[in-house]
């Protein structure tokens, strides 16, 4: 599968990944090794392959709110995944994001009183 650049520029884009700049050694290390023989996709056809299944469960406006909210010491996993109450009911109480919500909060509370 050859893609061209225009395509390839609007993964990146969409991506914030620059699918081009991947490097070649790198993946030749890393993943070949884990690939059959004969399957040695490029950079560019691995993201162009992913990106589908990605923008079906990432969504980058809910996780930019979700970020808006830890930076103020709100933790709102139903912002993360509104339509999925088993994974929020399971992440509600992640003890590293809880702790990361209070800490947030403490140390904004001591900025204001200082």
């Amino acid at each position: 599968m050859k893609l061209d650049a225009a395509y390839v520029k609007q993964i990146a884009d969409a991506t914030g990944f620059d699918a081009v700049q991947l490097e070649k050694v790198t993946i030749k290390r890393l993943l070949y090794p884990l690939l059959k023989a004969g399957d040695r996709p490029t950079g560019a056809e691995m993201f162009a392959t992913a990106k589908p299944i990605l923008e079906g469960v990432l969504d980058h406006g809910r996780e930019r709110n979700f970020l808006e909210g830890m930076a103020v010491g709100k933790y709102q996993p139903e912002l993360l995944f509104p339509k999925h109450a088993a994974i929020v009911d399971r992440i509600r109480s992640h003890p590293a994001l809880l702790w990361k919500a209070e800490n947030v909060r403490q140390y904004l509370s001591k900025e204001k009183s200082s």
